[in-house]
């Protein structure tokens, strides 16, 4: 590689790490701090090795270059500018994948991306998926682990009761918790299923049958899991559910995990057509290894799109560094001021939240109250409030939290609320979310909303779009979650039409008072 060659490429890697340096420390710390994604340590340096294993194929491909390129860095430059302000950690890291492929794509052509595909797919997966995804997928699963394991604690004659995640035994109680709903095993287990089809260089449709198989293979063996470890604990104690037991038997449950993909691997070939041959992944066909990556006549050029492609990353990093130096914040009123007595409804404080609660939600303020009003049952409100979400920190949904604790829903649907003009599909009214949940034989409904900028929205995702829109337009990306919650005494449609009607009752007489400390 001639001088100006490399010092062409140390500016590009030095302008592209300027830029994206808060999207990679916060990756890299998210790999260290969530077992989820440990594995992305590993997959950076093998997605290293896939190109350096492709370095004869890629230098035999002529250089195309693709305007097409250019694009791809703006959308993707515009899309780390929207991530950044709007508080989604997910859209900057999947722009700086894309300023990658979009890098490659203008510099060198469309086969040079389509030789180092694989490379970028192993960099995906090394991507934390966003939090309202990633919920809406480990929680259903901690419920299946929980369901497997009391099956399989019953069918070996232990008394047991499961209440949504929770299982009780005579002895202990366990919570199946994140950690052991599958999502663990399951992301690491898709990684070496499609690790694994590429070091074998099998056909494609091997490649998605053992990356298929990988999702029912990590349920089966985290719900043995759940199971193994309530029947440990019933015969030996509750310590077979904690400490090294606990964390070897998750080491344990993987290796038995990919002892079954291998038997998938092995029944599959052996059933499945013949692979032809096909020739060496380092491209053992091309004569010379040596050869220059480009022809010298092109190296002029190839120069001339990496700078402009560095010059876009420092205007990109200047821009950013003036738009979010400072984030604008609204007058509003502490939670904490907010009237224990409205309208006929007396208020008194409820229980803080434990630190562990607390560390989780990562909210920066909140209130937690029961409220009465003379002829109408006890109303519980939550309000949770984040004065920022640009490091990170995302509203928890009521229906991810709930089964937590034990609390099943049984029944999901919208209801109509009042509010202040604009905050819904009509005048004067906002739609909420509506949940019947049941622990046992205590049923509950719920409330829940979420509220930001004199905006009131029920779908999480739609209020994860608002916020990134109003990142841009407001320079804000505070935001709240209001809760509210009536038991039910009784399985009558008439009671829970009554709490409904005291909910939207306290509703109405609240929402005013509260949006002052909402900074809407």
């Amino acid at each position: 590689m001639d001088r100006k060659r490399a010092i062409v490429l140390a500016l590009f890697a030095a302008s592209l790490g300027f830029l994206y340096k808060d999207v990679l420390t916060k990756l890299v710390h998210d790999w260290g701090a969530d077992p989820n994604y440990s594995h992305g340590f590993l997959v950076v340096p093998l997605a290293g090795w896939v190109v350096w294993r492709q370095r004869v194929r890629l230098a035999a491909i002529p250089v195309r270059s693709s305007a097409a390129g250019l694009l791809v860095i703006s959308f993707s430059l515009l899309t780390l500018a929207a991530g950044t302000m709007g508080a989604e950690l997910f859209l900057t890291r999947v722009a700086l994948l894309g300023t990658l492929a979009g890098t490659v794509l203008f510099v060198w052509g469309r086969e040079h991306l389509r030789a180092t595909g694989f490379a970028f797919l192993l960099l995906a997966l090394a991507i934390p998926i966003p939090a309202i995804i990633f919920n809406q997928i480990a929680f259903p699963l901690q419920l299946l682990a929980s369901r497997f394991g009391e099956l399989a604690i019953s069918t070996c004659q232990i008394p047991v009761l499961r209440e949504g995640n929770v299982i009780t035994l005579a002895t202990t109680s366990l919570e199946v918790a994140e950690a052991c709903s599958g999502i663990r095993s399951l992301v690491s287990l898709l990684t070496l299923a499609i690790v694994w089809g590429y070091l074998t260089e099998s056909p494609m449709w091997l490649r998605w049958t053992l990356a298929v198989s990988s999702v029912p293979i990590a349920i089966f063996a985290n719900g043995t899991r759940v199971a193994g470890t309530g029947i440990a604990a019933h015969f030996i104690g509750p310590a077979a559910a904690e400490g090294f037991f606990h964390t070897f038997s998750g080491w344990l449950v993987f290796v038995v995990a990919g002892v079954l993909l291998l038997l998938v691997y092995r029944l599959a070939t052996w059933l499945g057509p013949a692979a032809p041959t096909r020739p060496d992944g380092n491209g053992a066909r091309v004569a010379r290894v040596d050869r220059a990556l480009v022809q010298p006549e092109h190296r002029a050029p190839l120069n001339r799109r990496m700078l402009v492609t560095c010059g876009c990353l420092m205007i990109t990093a200047a821009a950013l560094g003036t738009l979010t130096r400072s984030e604008a914040t609204a007058p509003r009123k502490p939670l904490s001021t907010l009237p224990l007595s409205v309208g006929q409804w007396q208020g008194v404080e409820g229980p803080a939240l434990d630190e562990k609660t607390r560390a989780v939600l990562a909210v920066d303020e909140y209130i937690s109250r029961r409220y009465k009003a003379p002829g109408q049952p006890w109303v519980s409100l939550y309000v949770g409030y984040y004065r920022s979400q640009r490091q990170g920190q995302t509203m928890h949904s009521p229906l991810n939290c709930l089964p937590g604790s034990g609390w099943e829903p049984v029944e999901r649907g919208r209801v109509l609320v009042p509010a202040p003009a604009g905050g819904g599909a009509q005048p004067g009214s906002a739609e909420v979310n509506r949940l019947i949940i049941q622990k046992g034989l205590d049923r509950q409904l719920v409330l829940y909303w979420y509220q930001a900028h004199g905006r009131i929205v029920a779908s999480e995702y739609w209020g994860k779009i608002y916020t990134v829109v109003d990142a841009v337009r407001l320079n804000r990306s505070d935001g709240s979650l209001v809760r509210v919650i009536v038991p039910i005494s009784a399985q009558d449609a008439s009671v829970e039409q009554a709490a409904e009607r005291a909910a939207l009752g306290f509703i109405t007489e609240i929402l005013p008072a509260l949006s002052k400390h909402l900074g809407g």
